[in-house]
């Protein structure tokens, strides 16, 4: 069965199809010119008998013996292939058969003698007929085909005989022609040879096409098509991974050139390939080695990699994590499904705490050139040593050392912070400044290992005896303060009483300690700022000095 899908059918039915058609028009045009010759040479015959009973015809009239001119009729009927032979006038009747033509001669030439006929004109064809008409008006011969009765083809010559000079004495010189003679034969014969000619023809044309179509399929096939079918077997190979085909290249015309081009083609192919492969055991190399877990998934959504990393962090075999599938990776689709992020939205990284430790995990989607989705990865890191350095930084960064207690930094936060909620909320808030009594004379006579162990050990207290909303804080040298988020300044008095109480109940090296300590609250006192509300409890701190340390005072009302 023929599939013009195929190129060596389409070549086929495309050259084969000109080349019919030329030898088609080619054989009908030489049929058709035969045939027309046949028709030529039978018109051509047929002119030279009507000429020769024309001139016969005139010999008898010049030698005045026109009363044999219907016995000569009459004879020439009797010819075999003739039907009809008539000798008419201009005006379609038959001549020599009534008494006509001669009464008109008698009128010119009395010597003319002719025997009286008492027949009728008959009238042998009409005077309108039209190839008659043709023959009167251009004075040539006309040849009128039809057929009889049975289907046979005839044709009838109309052949004018001319007024010449030597007719003039009888006839006289007005018409131009005095009358046709009719010739009727038939064409059987010549439609034979036209038919046999034709059925020749048609019989050249299948032999031909025959021939044509066989030698065009053959040189398609050995030139073109198989080794068409060579390049699709070795493309097909080619795209199954084999990149070793070669396709001989020992002809020297375009065939060969895209030979020589596919060959060129697969040998940088596999050079390409090779060093792909190289590459991708490098990479599988550094994924399977990372200290990263790393998973990975198809267009499906289907594991295809999970490296050693992700079965050490998450304590699962690949097997296993293939199994569960990627969002069930930390037991909690949604979650996961949340880090993929949605259609439009940009994937979002994650902690999650996993059997005691906290992971990162940063997922996403990964999508080809023309954004269609190919498939999933996801980044696992064990950061529980990092998280916990990390609080750790971050409590050393907000901690005073010696002390134990927050520094300076974290107090300035701090005391913003609440001035900024009094502000806006009218939440109460104190602070408590304490200095060390007689403190230089610890580093004096002592040494600064001393003072040193006293700003510990008050740091120590300050911790035990602070509520959970209490922010000891070193204010700087030996002075320590302490901020009391939603304390108002009488609570936050009785709060520094205590604080007086235990400092007082601490012997270090031998030498006991006491301190004085300045309160201010809002509200009670006219503060812009946080450092306003300080300054007050550092003046009330000095009354305490004044006064004889060791105690407590409120900062003076507004």
């Amino acid at each position: 069965m023929i599939h013009f899908r195929r190129i060596g059918h389409r070549l086929l039915a495309s050259v084969g199809g000109v080349v019919i058609l030329g030898i088609v028009a080619i054989t009908l045009t030489y049929a058709m010119r035969q045939e027309k010759v046949s028709l030529q040479q039978n018109e051509n015959a047929l002119g030279l008998v009507t000429d020769s009973v024309a001139e016969g015809l005139a010999a008898l009239m010049q030698g005045g013996h026109s009363k044999v001119a219907p016995d000569f009729a009459e004879r020439l009927n009797k010819v075999p292939n003739i039907i009809d032979y008539r000798i008419i006038r201009t005006d379609g009747t038959q001549a020599f058969v009534d008494n006509l033509t001669f009464e008109r001669v008698k009128q010119r030439n009395d010597a003319f003698e002719f025997i009286p006929r008492s027949a009728e004109p008959v009238t042998v064809v009409a005077a309108t007929n039209p190839s008659l008409e043709r023959m009167r008006k251009t004075g040539e011969r006309i040849f009128h085909y039809h057929l009889k009765p049975g289907g046979e083809r005839l044709v009838t010559v109309f052949n004018p005989i001319p007024n010449a000079e030597h007719c003039h004495k009888c006839h006289g010189k007005d018409e131009r022609l005095r009358g046709a003679i009719t010739f009727t034969v038939s064409m059987k014969e010549v439609d034979a040879n036209v038919a046999r000619t034709w059925q020749l023809s048609i019989l050249v044309i299948a032999a031909a096409l025959f021939g044509i179509v066989s030698l065009i399929y053959w040189f398609a096939h050995r030139t073109v098509v198989s080794q068409l079918n060579g390049f699709l077997t070795a493309m097909e190979a080619v795209a199954k991974g084999d990149s070793s085909v070669r396709l001989k290249a020992t002809r020297r015309d375009e065939i060969g050139d895209m030979a020589r081009a596919f060959n060129h083609m697969n040998e940088n192919l596999e050079e390409t390939y090779q060093r792909l492969r190289e590459e991708r055991n490098k990479l599988n190399t550094v994924i399977y080695n990372a200290s990263t877990g790393i998973v990975v998934t198809d267009g499906a959504q289907q594991i295809v990699l999970a490296n050693r990393a992700a079965e050490a962090i998450l304590e699962r075999s690949a097997d296993e994590i293939t199994a569960r599938g990627f969002l069930d990776l930390l037991d909690d689709p949604e979650w996961m499904q949340a880090r993929l992020g949605s259609d439009g939205e940009p994937a979002t990284p994650g902690l999650r705490g996993w059997k005691g430790r906290t992971l990162s995990v940063h997922a996403s989607t990964i999508r080809n050139s023309v954004d269609q989705i190919i498939g999933s990865a996801a980044l696992i890191r064990d950061i529980t040593e990092e998280k916990r350095l990390e609080a750790r930084l971050e409590q050393q960064a907000i901690t005073d050392t010696l002390t134990g207690i927050f520094n300076r930094r974290q107090f300035d936060e701090v005391l913003a912070t609440e001035f900024k909620r009094w502000k806006r909320y009218g939440q109460p808030f104190s602070v408590m400044m304490i200095d060390v009594d007689h403190f230089k004379k610890f580093n004096d006579t002592h040494g600064h290992d001393c003072g040193d162990h006293v700003l510990a050990a008050i740091g120590r207290v300050l911790m035990e005896i602070s509520a959970p909303a209490q922010i000891p804080c070193r204010y700087g040298g030996e002075e320590m303060i302490i901020v009391m988020p939603g304390v108002v300044e009488d609570e936050g008095m009785k709060l520094a009483e205590t604080v007086r109480l235990r400092i007082s109940q601490l012997v270090i090296d031998g030498l006991q300690v006491t301190a004085s300590i300045g309160v201010a609250g809002l509200p009670g006192h006219e503060a812009k700022d946080g450092d306003s509300l300080v300054k007050l409890a550092d003046d009330a701190l000095y009354v305490a000095k004044e006064g004889g340390r060791n105690r407590v005072c409120r900062a003076k009302p507004a």
